[in-house]
């Protein structure tokens, strides 16, 4: 018996809605970070795992997982005698990131030489001569978070559903420091709260968490830098 064309059509049309309905809902995560003080606050939605940052004084930050590993991006850009708007859409073209700056001086001219410098650095040069904003976050507030981590101030750390070496990976984008994860799956996930922890305290809590080992490249044996 022949078969006709719209038949299998409709036939075809039920398979590819039984498949989609059968399928898990994708749900977007709310991470939320409130300073203990109640000086700030931070929330994001995430398709994924997320990253909070609570700090007494104002400083909270929240973001997906992934969300500063461009900071550490090698950068290789030259541009002589460039005017701001020029300096600001080659920045965004090269990360594909929504930048806005608001120089002190309408008139600034960059000398730019950049070769396989960290992103941050070009943010740095364009934040000492005005406030930049990347994605809709102040770049200093990024600054501020970086001296924290840094200095080895305390901070409240929450990490969820996030594999160790992307978290990682945006460590070394927030500070700059050279970090690796050695040893077991640099995929296991972390799940971490931390109480007024410091930077150290943060990376030996993930390590034991996930059964791996995060080390600066150039410390010595022991980890320590």
């Amino acid at each position: 018996m022949r078969i006709k064309p719209a038949i299998v059509l409709t036939c075809a049309v039920l398979l590819f809605v039984v498949s989609v309905v059968g399928l898990p809902p994708v749900t977007a995560e709310d991470c939320e970070c409130t300073a203990t003080d109640g000086s700030c606050s931070a929330v994001i939605s995430c398709q994924g795992g997320c990253t909070r940052f609570c700090g007494n004084g104002g400083n909270c930050y929240a973001e997906c997982s992934g969300g500063y590993g461009y900071l550490a991006t090698e950068t290789t850009l030259e541009m002589p005698n460039a005017t701001y708007p020029q300096l600001v859409t080659a920045l965004a073209h090269l990360t594909g990131k929504q930048m806005v700056f608001s120089p002190t001086k309408s008139d600034l001219v960059f000398n730019v030489g950049f070769k396989r410098s960290p992103f941050w650095n070009a943010l740095e040069l364009l934040s000492d001569q005005g406030a930049v904003q990347i994605d809709g976050q102040d770049f200093d507030k990024l600054r501020r978070l970086r001296k924290l981590l840094l200095t080895g101030d305390r901070i409240t750390l929450c990490v969820k559903n996030t594999p160790v070496n992307t978290f990682v990976g945006d460590l070394v984008g927030l500070t700059g420091l050279p970090l690796r994860v050695t040893g077991g799956s640099p995929m296991a996930l972390v799940n971490v709260r931390l109480t007024d922890a410091t930077l150290d305290e943060m990376l030996s809590k993930v390590s034991d968490q996930t059964g791996t080992k995060i080390v600066e490249v150039g410390a010595d044996a022991s980890g320590q830098r």
